[in-house]
């Protein structure tokens, strides 16, 4: 998701209502179903919402949302645990393209 953010911060609802609304869309032109990002995630507005505070590669206390979602697509597309998934967040950030190349690390060294 991060590299779809504008390159802005906002704590405007209206801006961030418009970026989930094109996010659904998104998902519906890739197949994706509304249902499967609700078994996800509680609020896609909040989501979006947190991910543009913390823009920056780290996730506060109160970002369990943005982390869960995170763990368990690193863990679906890497076949990593989300427990490893979420301790690599936990340790490097949230940067997408290293969690990825750790988890394939944590993957070819069958750990």
């Amino acid at each position: 998701m991060a590299e779809h953010l504008p390159n802005l911060l906002t704590d405007d609802p209206v801006a961030v209502a418009d970026l989930a609304d094109e996010m659904m869309k998104a998902a519906v032109r890739e197949g994706i179903a509304a249902s499967e990002i609700n078994e996800e995630v509680d609020s896609v507005f909040e989501v979006i919402f947190e991910a543009l505070q913390h823009r920056e590669g780290s996730l506060g206390e109160s970002d369990q949302a943005v982390f869960d979602l995170l763990a368990g697509r690193l863990a679906r597309e890497t076949g990593i645990t989300r427990e490893q998934a979420g301790e690599l967040i936990e340790t490097i950030g949230t940067d997408w393209n290293s969690l990825v190349r750790e988890a394939h690390f944590l993957n070819e060294q069958g750990t």
